[in-house]
C-alpha cells in the first residue's frame, strides 16, 4: 500500500483527508513541518499532500528544507491549500510540486490527482 504523508496545521482538514484516503492509502499525518521533517526520518512516504499556510514554517518552506535534506528527492508533492492566487500556484510548481489543489475541494479530483502523480512516479 502507497504512504502518503498528509501536512497541516488545521486537524480538521487532516481528518476529512484521511477519511477520504484511508481505505486506498497508509497515511501519515503531521501538523506542522516540524513534525513532518521527524515523521520523514522515520519513513519514506511515496507522496506528500502540503498545505502552504502554516506557522513556523510554510508549506513552501518545507518542502524546499525536504529537497535539501533528501537530496533533491522525487518524492512527488500536491499542494492542497486554500491559497487561491495564481503566484503561490507557480511558486509551488517552481519548486517543483505535481499539482495544486484548492481547498474545498471534491474527492474525487483529490483521488485523481494522487493516483496519477503516483503512475507517474511509478
Amino acid at each position: 500500500m502507497k504512504k502518503i504523508l498528509l501536512v497541516d496545521d488545521v486537524s480538521t482538514n487532516l481528518i476529512c483527508v484521511s477519511k477520504i484516503l484511508q481505505d486506498r492509502y497508509q497515511l501519515l499525518a503531521a501538523k506542522s513541518g516540524e513534525d513532518a521533517l521527524a515523521l520523514m526520518k522515520e519513513n519514506n512516504p511515496d507522496l506528500i499532500l502540503l498545505d502552504i499556510c502554516m506557522p513556523e514554517m510554510n508549506g513552501f518552506e518545507l518542502m524546499e528544507k525536504i529537497q535539501a535534506i533528501m537530496g533533491g528527492t522525487n518524492i512527488p508533492v500536491i499542494f492542497l491549500t486554500g491559497e487561491a492566487d495564481v503566484k503561490s500556484e507557480m511558486k509551488g510548481r517552481e519548486l517543483g510540486a505535481v499539482d495544486f489543489i484548492r481547498k474545498p475541494f471534491l474527492p474525487v479530483v483529490l483521488i485523481d490527482s494522487i493516483e496519477r502523480a503516483l503512475a507517474h512516479d511509478a
